[in-house]
C-alpha cells in the first residue's frame, strides 16, 4: 500500500491549523528546484455563506490578491446599469490579507486589512514590518509577524475580531511535493469544518523530478459569540487583590482593592473599610519604575505607564510609599496590582504624609515634603525665570540620551553604594557639568575661557553678595569629589577622603543624599533672587 506523501502535514492541519498561538493567515513557499512548494491564504465568511462553502469542493473560494472598489452591472427590469461598489469581491467574503500588484511597474507588497488593524489599534512597526498594540499594563505585544512570504497574526486577537464581526475564519491551503520515483496517490476527505483532495502525477515541474503529489483544501474556524470579542461593552471582568489593611504579621487584616466594594462618603457599603483606607508599601516597589524612566512617570503624588494606567498615590513619606486602597483597584491593572501586593507591609502605627493629608483630603495647595520633589519642583523654577530673566538657560537642559538622569534622581530607597554612586552621578549631570559657562562667563565679564562651572557659580554668588557662600561651594565641590573620585573612576584613598573630609556618614547614604538635595534647594532657592529685576 502506498503511503499518503502528506500524512504529516494531515495530522498538523486536523490538530493544530487556524488554533495555534500564531494562526499562518498567509504564505508562499516557491519551489526553487526543490522538493516541496504550496501556499496559504484566508478570508473571514459570514455565517450564512459558511453554510455552502464546502459544497463547492476542496477549491479555493478566492485566489491570493487584492480587491478593488468598481462598479459591477446591475439588471434591473432586463436593463444593465453600472453600480458602484467599494468591494467587488466576493459577496459574504472579506479578505484579511491583500496583495497588491501593479503590472511590474512597482513591486507588489502585502497589506493588512484596515478594519482589522483599526480594531485593535495596531501600529505597524516600520524597523520588522510587524503590528504591535499595547495591553491594559502598558505592555507592548505583538500581533501581526510579517515578511514578504508569511503573515501571522496572534489568535486570541483574531478571535476577538471574528466574534465583533460574526464572521468564521476560512483558510485556504495547497501544498505540493516532488518525488524523484514514479508517485500517484490520490484521496479526499470532508466534514463540516474540513474539506481536502490529493492527486497525483506522472511529471513534475521540479528539475530532477519525476513526479509530484498535491493537497489542495480549506478548513473553517468557527467565530464565537459576539460577547467573545472582548471589547467594550464585553471586556473581560477586572480582577482585584487583596491588600493589608490593618492587624499584625501573625493575622494581617486583609480586604479586595475593589472600588465597588469599598464604602465611601455617600453611604455605599457602610460595613466595609472605606475607599481612602491607606495601605503601606516598602519603598522598594519604586526600583521597577524608576529604572525605566522612558516607560514609567514618576511625580509628585502621581505614577504612570505611559500609555497605559495612572495610579494616585503617597511618595512624600521617608521610609514607605502608601495608596488608598480605592486607588490601588482603579488606578492599577490586575498583574500590577499583584506586582504591589509583593511589598504590602502591615501599616504598624504608620500614617499618611502631610502632603498628602492636606492635598487629598483638606484640598489644600501644599508643597512636597521629600527632598526629591522640592528639588525637581525648584530646579524646574529655577530653569524658568533664570529663561524670563536672562534669555537663556542657567542649567543646560539634559540631551534626549541623558534626559533620564533627571527622571530617575530620587531620594534612595536603599542604602547600597551602587545605588549611591548612581545618583551622585545623575546629581552632578544636572548641575555641575550642565553650568551654562559660556553664557556665565560673558555676564560676568570673565574671559578666562578656563573659568569652570563650580568656580563660575561662586563668582555669580559673590558679586550678587549672596550670604554664606562658602558653605554653598563646599556642597558643590564635595558632590563633584564623589563623583570625579568614586563613580567616574575606581574607588580609593581619594575617595575615602572625600567622605571623611565631608563628614558623609557611609551607614547612611540615604540621609546624606537627601541633605544633599535639601542644600541644593537652598541654593537655587539664592539664585532665584538673582533673577528679579533689581
Amino acid at each position: 500500500m502506498i503511503e499518503n506523501p502528506f500524512s504529516d502535514f494531515i495530522t498538523e492541519i486536523v490538530n493544530k491549523y487556524g488554533e495555534e498561538n500564531w494562526v499562518t493567515v498567509y504564505e508562499t513557499i516557491p519551489n526553487n528546484g526543490g522538493d516541496s512548494d504550496g501556499a496559504t491564504y484566508c478570508a473571514l465568511v459570514s455565517l450564512d455563506r459558511a453554510k455552502e462553502i464546502f459544497d463547492k469542493g476542496h477549491c479555493w473560494d478566492l485566489s491570493i490578491g487584492s480587491i478593488y472598489p468598481g462598479f459591477l452591472s446591475v439588471c434591473k427590469n432586463g436593463i444593465e446599469t453600472p453600480k458602484y461598489y467599494a468591494n467587488t469581491d466576493k459577496e459574504g467574503y472579506l479578505r484579511l490579507i491583500l496583495k497588491r500588484e501593479f503590472h511590474s511597474r512597482k513591486e507588489s507588497y502585502i497589506e493588512i486589512l484596515e478594519e482589522f488593524r483599526l480594531f485593535h489599534n495596531l501600529y505597524y512597526d516600520q524597523d520588522t514590518s510587524n503590528h504591535v498594540t499595547f495591553d491594559d499594563t502598558g505592555d507592548e505585544v505583538e500581533v501581526i509577524k510579517m515578511t514578504q512570504q508569511k503573515i501571522q497574526i496572534k489568535f486570541s486577537y483574531l478571535k476577538s475580531f471574528m466574534a465583533a464581526k460574526q464572521m468564521h475564519l476560512l483558510l485556504f491551503f495547497e501544498r505540493n511535493r516532488h518525488f524523484k520515483n514514479e508517485m500517484y496517490f490520490s484521496a479526499d476527505e470532508s466534514n463540516s469544518t474540513l474539506i481536502y483532495t490529493i492527486y497525483s502525477n506522472f511529471f513534475s515541474y521540479s528539475n530532477g523530478y519525476k513526479s509530484h503529489s498535491r493537497i489542495m483544501g480549506k478548513k473553517l474556524i468557527l467565530c464565537g459569540k459576539v460577547e467573545e470579542s472582548k471589547v467594550w461593552p464585553f471586556e473581560e471582568k477586572k480582577k482585584f487583590i487583596e491588600y493589608i489593611i490593618g492587624g499584625n504579621d501573625d493575622a494581617p487584616k486583609m480586604f479586595t482593592s475593589n472600588p465597588e466594594l469599598l464604602s465611601n462618603d455617600f453611604g455605599a457599603n457602610p460595613e466595609a473599610p472605606h475607599y481612602l483606607t491607606p495601605v503601606f508599601f516598602k519603598k522598594e516597589v519604586m526600583q521597577k519604575y524608576y529604572r525605566s524612566p522612558s516607560e514609567y512617570e514618576v511625580c509628585d503624588s502621581s505614577l504612570s505607564r505611559r500609555g497605559g494606567w495612572n495610579l494616585r498615590f503617597d511618595n512624600n513619606l521617608v521610609d514607605c510609599v502608601s495608596v488608598f486602597l480605592g486607588d490601588l483597584g482603579r488606578g492599577l491593572p490586575e498583574n500590577e496590582q499583584k506586582y504591589w501586593a509583593t511589598f504590602n507591609i502591615i501599616p504598624d502605627g504608620r500614617q499618611i504624609s502631610e502632603t498628602n493629608i492636606q492635598r487629598n483630603l483638606m484640598g489644600n495647595f501644599f508643597v512636597p515634603e521629600s527632598p526629591e520633589h522640592k528639588f525637581k519642583n525648584e530646579f524646574r523654577k529655577l530653569q524658568n525665570q533664570w529663561l524670563k530673566r536672562y534669555g537663556w538657560s542657567l542649567f543646560l537642559p539634559l540631551c534626549e540620551k541623558d534626559a533620564h538622569y533627571f527622571l530617575s534622581l530620587r531620594s534612595m530607597i536603599t542604602n547600597e553604594q551602587a545605588e549611591f554612586d548612581e545618583q551622585i552621578l545623575a546629581l552632578t549631570k544636572i548641575t555641575i557639568d550642565s553650568v551654562n559657562v559660556v553664557e556665565l562667563r560673558e555676564l560676568l565679564k570673565i574671559n578666562n575661557k578656563e573659568a569652570k562651572s563650580i568656580f563660575l557659580i561662586e563668582k555669580l554668588l559673590e558679586v550678587k553678595n549672596v550670604t554664606n557662600v562658602e558653605h554653598h561651594i563646599k556642597l558643590l565641590k564635595t558632590i563633584q569629589g564623589l563623583r570625579s573620585t568614586g563613580v567616574a573612576h575606581r574607588k580609593g584613598n581619594n575617595y575615602d577622603n572625600v567622605l571623611i573630609k565631608s563628614s558623609i556618614n557611609q551607614k547612611n547614604y540615604q540621609a546624606e543624599f537627601d541633605q544633599f538635595l535639601h542644600n541644593l534647594v537652598n541654593l537655587f532657592e539664592e539664585i532665584l533672587l538673582l533673577c528679579t529685576p533689581n
